[in-house]
């Protein structure tokens, strides 16, 4: 009997024990799946850059709360507001991830949540983009722009909220006015500047005045009234912080733009001038000529800071002088070819200033234009042959060479410059060279010779060279010469 009601007694506690583990197990069942059930991401599902895929949520949420550790200690988030870019504080971030793991989706990309309070951002717009103030529905517009641009994740990122701030904003400035004056305003230029005034540059778009002039009826234009209105285009876009992408100069100093701010047009060549507005809110150009100045100007949102141009440390160069000879030009006279001109280098620098203070110095150019040398044409110079005896000297008959060199001789023959020109009666003179005889005139002058022995007079006595009367050598008849001066011997 004890043991029967061992027996029951044991089977009651045995499906007591049974039915309260099953009870217990089936409401820890009901409990985790049923009322308070775990979710598991499916394969392909990520939040923000990170990989939850088949991860329970609780798993997930570590996974993602790691990442957005990491993410804050390399993040860089900067804002962009129209030319400025300034750093934004990740303190004032705040990483939501219940709202996260909410709001994610099975296999798709989802976002991660930040919240930014509008607070925050309106302290950082009046502190960083003074003196500019900011509505509330501004600042609300940006805060929200800001968490959308948060959400990817990304660990370096510059979020531009100038759209969304000014997207209630209809007041436009002038942000650039430029003025070049002593303009002569062709047919030309005049086309150009209807063309191009009221021209709308849109949000991150390049320029080109060569393109410009292919799509736009702009009539019959030259080389240099494109240059003219390129130039100005450019002294305009160095007021902003747009971007130049191609500008040229020309060979010679200009004349017709100011030094520093020349951008010359060849289509032939195709040099261009080329701009980007690298900002994302429109500009307007707006050109005009007054008389002879020449007006240009650029209309839009504001920009942030100021920018000015200073053309500085200008030097000249010095043309040299080029001679040339010619059998055109008349004796005594110079033709000038090429007039020449200074050359000329200068520098261009742009600062950007933020109210009063200075941000960055930039150099934009260094435009050298080199000289134009100065050519002269300068006559032939010919030299003509003096007249007297054929080695050039001439003689005024008395036997005294004209160049100032003295020929006489004395009695005996021998010429006072050191050579011996004295002739025996025969003619033939000592040094070897046959010469004239004098004739016994009484003054025993002569006038006759090749040069070598001038006009003597003789003493008379024993001299060999004279004789009494006008005889040559007792023969009534004149010696014969050959061409080398040599007397020919008469035929017997």
């Amino acid at each position: 009997m004890n043991n029967k009601l061992f027996g029951t007694t044991f089977a009651a506690l045995l499906g007591s024990s049974v039915l309260f583990f099953g009870v217990t197990q089936a409401g820890t069942f009901v409990i985790d799946d049923v009322i308070f059930a775990s979710k598991e991401f499916g394969d392909q599902t990520y939040i923000g850059p990170f990989d939850v895929s088949n991860l329970p949520e609780e798993e997930a949420a570590i996974t993602i709360q790691t990442g957005v550790k990491g993410w804050y200690d390399q993040a860089q988030v900067e804002i962009k507001l129209q030319d400025a870019i300034v750093p934004f504080p990740l303190e004032v971030i705040e990483f939501n991830t219940d709202g996260t793991l909410t709001s994610a989706q099975d296999g798709a990309k989802n976002e991660l949540q930040f919240d930014v309070t509008e607070e925050s951002v309106g302290t950082f717009l009046n502190q960083q983009f003074a003196p500019f103030v900011f509505s509330d529905a501004e600042i609300a517009s940006a805060t929200e722009v800001i968490r959308i641009q948060l959400a990817s994740g990304r660990n370096n990122q510059t979020i531009d909220i100038s759209s969304a701030l000014f997207a209630s904003t209809t007041t436009e400035a002038t942000v650039t006015d430029v003025t070049f004056d002593a303009i002569e305003t062709s047919v030309g230029i005049q086309n150009l500047l209807l063309a191009l005034d009221g021209y709308e540059l849109n949000p991150l778009t390049t320029f080109s005045l060569l393109k410009f002039i292919e799509t736009a009826d702009v009539g019959i234009v030259t080389e240099q009234d494109l240059t003219t209105v390129a130039s100005i285009l450019y002294a305009s876009v160095l007021q902003t912080n747009f971007g130049v992408d191609e500008r040229s100069i020309g060979p010679t100093v200009p004349t017709s733009v100011p030094l520093g701010f020349e951008a010359t047009i060849n289509r032939e060549l195709g040099v261009d001038f080329v701009f980007t507005n690298p900002n994302s809110t429109t500009f307007t150009l707006n050109l005009s000529n007054v008389g002879t100045s020449l007006k240009a100007s650029l209309t839009g949102l504001p920009l942030i800071y100021s920018y000015q141009t200073t053309i500085t440390n200008k030097e000249e160069f010095l043309p040299k002088t080029i001679k040339q000879f010619s059998s055109f030009v008349e004796q005594n006279s110079i033709n000038i070819k090429t007039p020449g001109a200074n050359g000329v280098q200068v520098a261009v620098i742009k600062t950007i200033l933020s109210g009063d203070d200075v941000l960055e110095t930039i150099n934009i150019s260094k435009d050298f234009y080199p000289p134009v040398h100065k050519v002269e044409v300068h006559p032939l110079t010919v030299i003509a042959p003096a007249e007297g005896t054929g080695d050039g000297t001439t003689t005024d008959g008395t036997g005294t060479p004209t160049d100032g060199t003295t020929g006489s001789t004395d009695g005996t023959g021998t010429s006072t410059d050191g050579t011996t020109g004295s002739t025996d009666g025969s003619g033939t003179s000592t040094d070897g060279s046959t010469d004239q005889p004098s004739a016994d005139t009484g003054n025993g002058t002569s006038g006759s010779g090749d040069g070598t022995t001038g006009s003597g007079t003789s003493t008379g006595g024993s001299g060999s060279g004279t004789n009494s009367g006008n005889e040559n050598n007792n023969d009534d008849t004149e010696p014969e010469y050959d061409k080398g001066g040599n007397v020919i011997p008469p035929s017997k």
